[in-house]
């Protein structure tokens, strides 16, 4: 419970109000791009969103530095959500109106938020806050608006034209920016939970640093070794131990390493393929120590979590 008391005591100021506003952009910028499909002005929409959105609403509430990541996530999720559906079922509508309707929710939201704001602060303030645990009930404002983008799978079908598409494309976030808007102050706690919740996450893999370390240097230790005796078996071999790309070959350094990374993580590609039955042994041998290193070593990182004194110590 002292760690968990602890989590707050890395909120950023407003001095760090930059930082996160930079890295919410960072975040969209790579789905803004993804989404588009060319450089253009709803690219610039987007990002200019993200800037104006996260600005306002980071400094009206100030939280951990992981609750920069949970609002980043949220607006990714949000944008990567709305392209999807407007693609799929408003492929016709002018680009003017997806601008618009991408805006409507996070804007609405904006002045919800700000309508609310002491209120949330005061909320978020209290140590039973705090201490709640992320439940169903802080996620039900989503039903409504997962219904209402449900139902946009059935514009397709009604063979509406440009003007037609983009004016219902309009409504339809309208309605979401509605939603959004009376709910405003239930996201707003939800999105802040999200960050303490972050904060407690990534204070615990901070103590799982030292066995994770030591578990992936073995792993890559046994992954080189294993590179170096195929690319040996291959040298000394006669014919082609090797098939690279359907084609029997010799392979070469970086992609023994490669052959035996994937070998070794039991993924199997296939581009790469043994042809020889020694060097078939071999992979054999590599797949069970992978298979034995990964269930050994994921054990001995949770005892170490549940235990980090007993480090070193046997079982009796």
């Amino acid at each position: 419970m002292a760690n968990d008391a602890k989590r707050l005591d890395s909120r950023i100021s407003h001095s760090g109000w930059f930082g996160g506003v930079v890295f919410s952009a960072m975040i969209m910028l790579l789905v803004s791009i993804g989404v588009t499909e060319e450089f253009g002005w709803l690219t610039a929409v987007v990002l200019g969103a993200v800037f104006s959105a996260a600005g306002l609403f980071l400094w009206m509430f100030p939280g951990s530095r992981f609750f920069v990541l949970a609002f980043a996530n949220s607006l990714a999720l949000y944008a990567s959500a709305f392209f999807f559906l407007g693609i799929a079922n408003f492929p016709h509508a002018h680009g003017w109106a997806f601008g618009v309707a991408y805006l409507l929710p996070i804007y609405f939201f904006l002045a919800g938020v700000w309508r609310h704001r002491n209120s949330i602060h005061e909320m978020s303030d209290q140590e039973e806050f705090q201490n709640a645990k992320l439940s169903g009930r802080g996620i039900l404002w989503l039903l409504p608006i997962v219904g209402l983008a449900g139902l946009t799978f059935v514009v397709p079908e009604l063979s509406l034209d440009r003007d037609g598409t983009s004016a219902l494309l309009i409504a339809a976030m309208a309605a979401i920016a509605v939603f959004v808007l009376l709910d405003s102050r239930q996201i707003c706690l939800f999105l802040i939970e999200t960050g303490l919740l972050f904060d407690l996450l990534f204070a615990r893999m901070g103590r799982l640093f030292r066995p994770a370390f030591a578990f992936f240097t073995l792993y890559s230790f046994i992954v080189i070794v294993f590179a170096m005796i195929f690319r040996i078996m291959d040298r000394l071999s006669g014919n082609a131990s090797f098939t690279i790309d359907g084609l029997p070959g010799a392979i070469s350094f970086s992609d023994s390493l490669y052959f035996s990374l994937i070998t070794m993580s039991t993924v199997g590609y296939g581009d790469i393929t043994p042809a020889g039955e020694a060097i078939r042994a071999v992979a054999a041998i590599e797949v069970l120590l992978g298979i034995l290193l990964m269930l050994f070593g994921f054990a001995e990182i949770i005892r170490y979590a549940r235990d980090p004194d007993a480090e070193g110590k046997t079982d009796t």
